[in-house]
């Protein structure tokens, strides 16, 4: 079996959690295991002090009268500040700190409950990712890098809150759902945000108000960001989060106090609240934006620039194939076109599926002439001479020296991908049939006409899989009309869907229907009809050369008693049964076929396509 990507499972989850809890304990207390850091009355705060937002009881002495009141605040004390005894936000940020910094039993007890809060957050996110997320998602690389990128956006609050005195609601934490969405799903970033969001409040004791503008801010950015293809909408999605942010302030500042002095508030400047929702929502625009790449990287994602640089047909990989397997190359691209479009139609990402299906058959310039693509006109296939086990390996290696060749050539793992999955664990059907009609003198089993790939895990690879077997059987449909395609691509549909290829893919039933829609158009478009130029015409009727009907995809040779592999038929899976009589022509009906996957339909395998071999009798 090729090696893939290593898919989180139960204890990698578990192992995750136990270890990223423990930082974030760590981090959310770590400056009261450090004694230098402890305040003093009377000296400089050695960090910004902050009491969290709540009720307390005030003592007003005004006129020389006592008197108690109930009141909510927050007390910030910024860094370097010399404490008093009597200011008396200095004597409740004091009074805060000498109880958190209570020695044994008190501190000890503190830090194991905060681990068991942030081991329950992580526990929840990892299962969720492992049982309910799209297959990406599933992945050890994506699970790693999404807590790593939490532990750098809680860094960031942390230091925030020790070393500035800006308020609390300037955390940038959002801009870690932001990049899930962009690289994954929504809803995958919804519950990244309540993680990251309920850990990050747990480094002001829990505070309610933080924790619900944090949620809110981040929830509304990802449901602000609409288009996956602009950067700038991230600046948008970024300052409309933080207005949502300030209003829900508003809210629950009202909620609390019973009112909400606005100018008040805003005449604070940095220390405003209202501009702090605001601002921070803005600052996770920037951020999201301007780091937006090496987030993607970290998680595994490839970034649109690089898939970009991917398409260039000046790379050094696509110019290798189109000089070495050059009839391979031109059915990638014809795949790209269709795989793109139906990509686009379901909401996956069509550019990675553009360059899975430039990149995916490349293990084919190993050896090229094994594929009737790449064979001349009248050429020998190689497979004529060879056993059907033998013929079976050739075709098979192109998957794994395909995956070798991408690999070595620093391609993006989510591109090499398409290379281990598009033909999935099917048989090579048309050489286990060659093998049983033979007598199977050596006594094989399917598994060694079996591929070493893996099942698609995404949709994208789904999609490719699809695409590779349907754009060869649409060479067969004459004439081309879209129900006639429609036929073809659910007989095809249906076959993997058989044979449990699509069972991991994430393909919706819908997604199905859609895709079968928008294919039948592009292939209507693709083979749509010409008309004849005068001198082609003039040509036909002086008898000089045969005219094929107009609008003929492709011309019509005559066939062949022996059938050759083709890129994908035989070369790909080889099952032979020919696309059903209502959908091809006549003559290509009662021919032998060649196909490129389990019951999928050929590639090439229409006598117009496979004859390329001298003609000879068996």
């Amino acid at each position: 079996m090729l090696r893939t990507r290593i898919r989180a499972g139960p204890l990698a989850g578990f192992v995750l959690s136990v270890l990223f809890a423990a930082f974030f304990a760590v981090l959310s207390v770590g400056e009261l295991l450090v004694p230098s850091l402890a305040p003093e009355m009377g000296e400089p705060a050695p960090v910004t002090l902050r009491v969290p937002y709540g009720p307390r009881i005030v003592r007003d002495t005004h006129d020389g009268s006592f008197s108690l009141s109930y009141e909510h605040a927050r007390v910030i004390v910024p860094r370097g500040t010399v404490l008093s005894e009597h200011n008396e936000e200095h004597n409740a940020a004091m009074a805060y700190e000498t109880v958190r910094r209570m020695r044994r039993p008190g501190l000890g007890a503190r830090v194991a409950s905060t681990y068991v809060i942030h081991l329950i957050v992580c526990l929840m996110l990892t299962v969720y990712l492992r049982r309910f997320g799209q297959n990406r998602v599933r992945l050890l690389r994506t699970q790693v890098g999404m807590f790593v990128l939490m532990t750098a956006s809680l860094v960031v609050a942390k230091l925030l809150l020790l070393f500035t005195a800006l308020p609390e609601f300037w955390m940038p934490v959002a801009a870690l759902p932001l990049w899930v969405a962009i690289a994954f799903d929504r809803r995958t970033a919804f519950l990244v945000e309540v993680g990251v969001a309920f850990i990050a409040a747990s480094l002001l004791r829990f505070d309610v108000v933080l924790l619900s503008v944090l949620l809110v801010r981040g929830i509304a950015a990802t449901m602000f960001f609409f288009k996956r293809k602009g950067s700038r909408q991230l600046l948008v999605a970024g300052s409309l989060a933080g207005l949502a942010g300030a209003i829900g302030f508003i809210a629950l500042t009202v909620l609390f106090e019973g009112s909400f002095d606005l100018a008040a508030d805003l005449k604070l400047w940095l220390g405003s609240n209202v501009l702090a929702c605001i601002g921070g929502g803005l600052l996770v625009g920037v951020l999201g934006r301007s780091l937006r790449e090496p987030a993607e990287r970290a998680m595994g994602h490839v970034p649109r620039d690089k898939l970009l640089d991917l398409t260039d047909l000046e790379q050094p990989l696509l110019k290798k194939m189109a000089a070495e397997a050059p009839g391979s190359w031109e059915h990638a691209r014809a795949m790209a076109n269709l795989a793109e479009a139906s990509a686009a139609a379901i909401g996956a990402d069509a550019l990675l599926t553009r360059v899975g299906a430039y990149y995916h058959d490349l293990g084919k310039t190993v050896q090229p002439k094994y594929f009737i693509e790449n064979l001349a006109q009248g050429e020998r296939s190689p497979h004529e001479d060879l056993e059907p086990e033998v013929s079976a390996d050739a075709i098979m290696a192109h998957v794994v020296m395909g995956t070798k060749i991408l690999r070595e050539g620093n391609i993006p793992e989510p591109v090499v991908e398409f290379a281990y999955t598009h033909h999935g664990t099917q048989v090579v059907e048309y050489f286990w049939h060659k093998c049983v009609e033979q007598g199977n003198p050596k006594e094989l089993t399917q598994e060694h006409f079996r591929y070493p790939g893996m099942k698609p895990q995404t949709k994208e690879t789904a999609i490719l899989m699809l695409v590779d077997s349907i754009e060869a059987a649409s060479r067969t449909i004459w004439p081309p009309e879209h129900k006639k395609f429609e036929e073809m691509i659910q007989r095809v549909m249906f076959s993997k869907l058989a044979s449990g290829q699509l069972d991991q893919s994430g393909l919706t039933i819908e997604d199905l229907r859609i895709m079968t829609t928008r294919m039948a158009s592009t292939l209507v478009n693709m083979y749509h009809g010409r008309i004849k130029y005068p001198w082609q015409r003039e040509s036909d009727r002086a008898g000089h050369t045969p005219a094929p009907p107009t609008a003929t995809p492709h011309p019509v040779r005559p066939a062949t008693p022996t059938p050759v592999p083709s890129s994908g038929a035989m070369g790909r899976d080889g099952s032979a049964a020919a696309p059903p009589a209502s959908t091809a022509r006549g003559a290509a009906a009662a021919a032998p076929a060649v196909r490129d996957d389990a019951g999928g339909a050929a590639k090439d395998e229409s006598p117009a396509e496979s004859v390329r071999t001298p003609k000879k009798t068996h």
